[in-house]
């Protein structure tokens, strides 16, 4: 099993093999006793969620009252970060799943998931700035809002999440891909926080799609669509591949389904 000859000692060939066919007999106990455990315990379980930042603040007081009124007996963790730290959480296994989105860059030889809305990227303008107000006038477009071509206002002040973000990471490659060198950046954690800014008249904005409701918005911001393909990604629950999704899980997953299709729905 081992390479006496090495230093320091190795797994020979033989061990090594042996040794990742035990981790697997490790992760089937640990799944079998899950299972078992679920069984035992068919009305109370624990959901460990996480949820990227911001995102709960718009999706929780949605889902998490009626999830706990219809199942009271079981549990919601709720663990909220940025997409690489709900990653490692995943795949170190202190996550049941976590819904965020999906940057093309996004290493998925260990990860799987289910897509629960296409959403785009969409730039929060207010309605009293003359710009906004000559866009507003312009056709609603195929994702349904209008167009506002920020070139116009590359002078003015962004104000974008802070770096180590899905959406920071999405809104600098399209201002890389439109040539764009704002000069006028003001970088926050919490999208709220600029929401609040940009109807206080303080710059612009962007937010997803799906966690936007309009008419919880501030009555003075519009929404606009920037028409890039880029700016448009999944919205998705994202598990580690090869691991058991509990009923309870499942339960709570599928209310986000029916949640996200009846959101889409109205939109349209």
């Amino acid at each position: 099993m081992f390479d006496h000859n090495s230093s320091p000692l190795k797994l020979t060939y033989t061990g090594e093999r042996y040794y990742n066919y035990l981790m697997q007999i490790i992760q089937l106990d640990k799944q079998l006793q899950k299972e078992f455990s679920e069984i035992q315990n068919n009305d109370r379980g624990k959901i460990r969620l996480g949820l990227a930042l911001w995102r709960g603040s718009c999706l929780l007081p949605d889902i998490l009252p009626s999830f706990t009124e219809k199942y009271p007996n079981i549990e919601v963790d709720i663990i909220e970060g940025k997409s690489n730290f709900l990653v490692s959480e995943l795949l170190t296994e202190k996550l049941d799943f976590a819904v965020m989105n999906l940057p093309t860059n996004m290493d998925f030889s260990k990860l799987t998931y289910d897509t629960l809305m296409e959403e785009q990227i969409l730039f929060v303008g207010n309605k009293n700035h003359p710009l906004v107000e000559q866009a507003r006038s312009s056709q609603i477009n195929s994702n349904g809002y209008p167009f506002i071509d920020i070139a116009h206002l590359e002078d003015e002040l962004f104000i974008i999440t802070k770096p180590g973000q899905n959406l920071t990471s999405a809104i600098l490659h399209h201002f890389s891909k439109r040539h764009l060198d704002p000069k006028n950046i003001l970088e926050i954690e919490n999208l709220t926080t600029a929401i609040n800014l940009v109807s206080a008249g303080m710059g612009f904005t962007f937010v997803p799609e799906g966690g936007v409701k309009e008419k919880q918005l501030p009555e003075n911001l519009a929404l606009f669509s920037l028409e890039d393909p880029n700016l448009i990604w999944p919205l998705a629950v994202v598990y580690k591949k090869h691991t058991y999704i509990t009923n309870h899980s499942n339960l709570f997953i599928g209310m986000l389904k029916d949640y996200y299709q009846k959101n889409k729905q109205n939109h349209l």
